[in-house]
């Protein structure tokens, strides 16, 4: 008698359920799938920067922020299809919008490989692509994109190098529509912008030593991860503390002997968890002087194979001559489009069940 009341008690909830289920199959779908979206769309990225550092510097009158958006790639007409270029040009605006707006920086640095196929497009394409791109990273119309306060390095993907030939041409289209900057002073702080590629570095016009300026370079490629002729050059010619480059899609920080030409210590710069995001910060003092730290900034691109993307923010302190750098990790766009797979799989059987019981007989039993 016992099991008989819980096995009618079980069946009398089933046959709830399946009416339930049938009664408002159609409300439950849309829930499902709009639920799913505006996570997916909206509240991740939301999420995630609710996550970021928060960045101080003490005294605003001695503090420079910089933003270093690193390897953006949008795709190209020739290897992605049209959903999967508005999918990752999407992707890049709402964590691009998020960024600015969470770091409002004195300067924004993009560190190369901007276009994904910008050295194999001809004129007509490139422009295309250079209409997608101002559109993504809230840029003005006008050429060049470069300003005051956004700077451009070119990289393999923009120029060529990594699989072909650099040529004059498509250096001089990438300084035409991006600009093409060499040293940037501001006060106590200096910006050395070198090119690897083409073995090109700015003239030295400031052979200061590194307690009255501080003294930061960019490249694309990174220097001191094998140290070549060219980083011998230009590490010595502009006694740089600091070296920021992309390129390789990962995070780390490289500190290297000058003398020695070798790495003297190697740090992973990453995160385990998500609630560890508010910990990717890292303060850097001044460095001795036959020392060289190099900092790779991760891409910020879903579709660069990276399971760690992120934004590198860059905060000067000119008064205690330090520099804190952190990260602004992003959400796996992947795990979203999984997530989409997923709930549609899960719409699909839900119908499935709702067609084969939407016609049969619904019987309510109730137990005394």
């Amino acid at each position: 008698m016992f099991h008989l009341f819980y096995l009618t008690r079980l069946k009398t909830v089933i046959q709830l359920t399946k009416h339930k289920l049938n009664e408002y199959i159609y409300y439950y779908l849309v829930l499902l799938l709009a639920s799913t979206t505006i996570y997916n769309e909206w509240l991740v990225y939301s999420l995630y920067a609710s996550k970021w550092p928060t960045l101080y510097c003490g005294n605003e009158k001695f503090c420079k922020t910089i933003l270093l958006v690193a390897d953006p790639q949008i795709l190209g007409e020739e290897r992605a299809n049209v959903i999967a270029r508005w999918d990752s040009d999407r992707y890049l605006f709402n964590t691009y919008g998020r960024a600015l707006q969470h770091v409002n920086p004195d300067n924004v640095i993009f560190m190369g490989d901007l276009i994904d196929e910008g050295s194999l497009a001809d004129q007509k394409t490139f422009e295309r692509y250079l209409h997608r791109f101002s559109k993504t990273f809230f840029l003005k119309n006008t050429i060049p994109l470069a300003s005051k306060n956004v700077i451009f390095i070119p990289g393999d993907n923009d120029i060529g190098g990594d699989e072909e030939i650099v040529i004059r041409e498509k250096v001089d289209r990438f300084n035409l529509y991006f600009g093409s900057p060499g040293v940037i002073e501001n006060e106590k702080i200096e910006f050395i912008m070198v090119n690897q590629l083409i073995d090109s570095m700015p003239t030295n016009n400031n052979p200061t030593n590194r307690t009255n300026t501080i003294k930061i370079m960019f490249s694309h490629i990174p220097l001191t991860t094998r140290w070549t002729k060219f980083t011998d050059k230009v590490v010595n010619e502009f006694n740089s503390e600091f070296i920021f480059s992309a390129h390789d899609h990962s995070s780390f920080n490289f500190i290297s002997d000058i003398k020695k030409r070798k790495q003297t210590y190697i740090q992973r710069l990453g995160h385990n968890s998500f609630d560890e995001m508010s910990k990717a910060q890292w303060r850097f003092g001044q460095q001795s002087p036959n020392s060289v730290s190099e900092i790779i900034v991760p891409t910020c691109s879903y579709r660069m194979g990276s399971n760690n993307i992120g934004y590198g923010v860059l905060t000067i302190d000119t008064f205690r001559h330090s520099v804190t750098y952190t990260i602004l990790w992003l959400p796996s766009r992947f795990a979203s489009l999984y997530a989409y797979l997923y709930v549609l799989m899960l719409c699909i059987i839900l119908y499935f069940l709702h067609f084969i019981t939407r016609n049969s007989k619904t019987i309510i039993y109730r137990v005394m």
